[in-house]
């Protein structure tokens, strides 16, 4: 263990072990984000008896940045550790990346779009992980990849407008333009939406009398410009259409081991 707290040392950060709580069904461990009097932190939270195989593969002080490697059994979950703009993360990579190094595993968090675009424009290795380049701007899990065709009727247009997956702190957009995907109904009790057939269905049932639902559309492309701001990101501006598409983190089955995302 302390070999571990010694190696996240290297990139600045401290270390943290602690009992992970929950019942039968929880993951037996967890990785996280925290806050005490001295700041953020990384916490490795281990239910009792559970015996893992903990390894960091690959750090790279310069970035403040490490791969970590948590074996579960046979099992093997991958995760970026790191220092981004304002604060450390967290982010699961993948399985089938197969990443075995820091910047491998941050090729795997970019999705095919931004990949393309990187291959496109003939970005240079050297300048692939900045958060500005010819091929996409990037604040936090969201790439920004440049749309300059894009030209929308300002009828279509939604201002101050969130963007956030998961229980993240949202992201906000000046200016956001959907089309495309479909129509999904959610609320409190149904937070991944559900079909307007099944909408129909849950409102005439008596028992639901006064749920209140929010039309949402599911998997739209989704494009922004101008102001982009974050609690925990430098604002970014964007004089021009880019479309939005977040990083493939929520591929990983190791993301169910993450207590904080953002």
């Amino acid at each position: 263990m302390n070999t571990l707290v010694t190696k996240f040392e290297k990139i600045g950060a401290r270390l943290k072990f602690a009992s992970a709580r929950g019942g039968r069904r929880s993951p037996d461990f967890n990785v996280n984000v925290r806050r005490d009097k001295l700041g953020s932190h990384f916490t490795i939270g281990i239910k009792e008896n559970t015996n893992l195989d903990i390894n960091i593969l690959d750090i790279q002080p310069e970035l403040r940045h490490l791969l970590l490697l948590i074996r579960d059994q046979s099992v093997k979950h991958k995760f970026l550790c790191g220092h981004d703009e304002r604060d450390w993360f967290v982010a699961a990579i993948p399985e089938k990346s197969g990443a075995t190094n820091v910047h491998a595993a941050m090729e795997a968090l970019k999705p095919e779009e931004v990949l393309a675009a990187q291959t496109e424009k003939h970005v240079k290795m050297q300048l692939r992980n900045r958060r500005r380049n010819d091929a996409f701007v990037r604040q936090g899990e969201w790439f920004f990849v440049p749309a300059p065709e894009i030209n929308p009727d300002d009828w279509y247009l939604i201002k101050n407008e969130p963007l956030m997956r998961g229980r993240g702190k949202p992201h906000m957009a000046e200016y956001v333009y959907r089309t495309g995907g479909r129509t999904v109904y959610v609320n409190s009790s149904y937070p991944r939406g559900v079909t307007e057939a099944a909408y129909k269905t849950i409102i005439q049932n008596p028992q639901n009398k006064g749920m209140i639902f929010t039309a949402r559309r599911l998997d739209p492309t989704v494009y922004v410009k101008g102001k982009i701001t974050h609690p925990d990101h430098k604002t970014i501006v964007l004089d021009y259409w880019h479309r939005v598409v977040p990083n493939t983190e929520n591929r990983a089955a190791s993301m169910k081991y993450m207590a904080f995302i953002d």
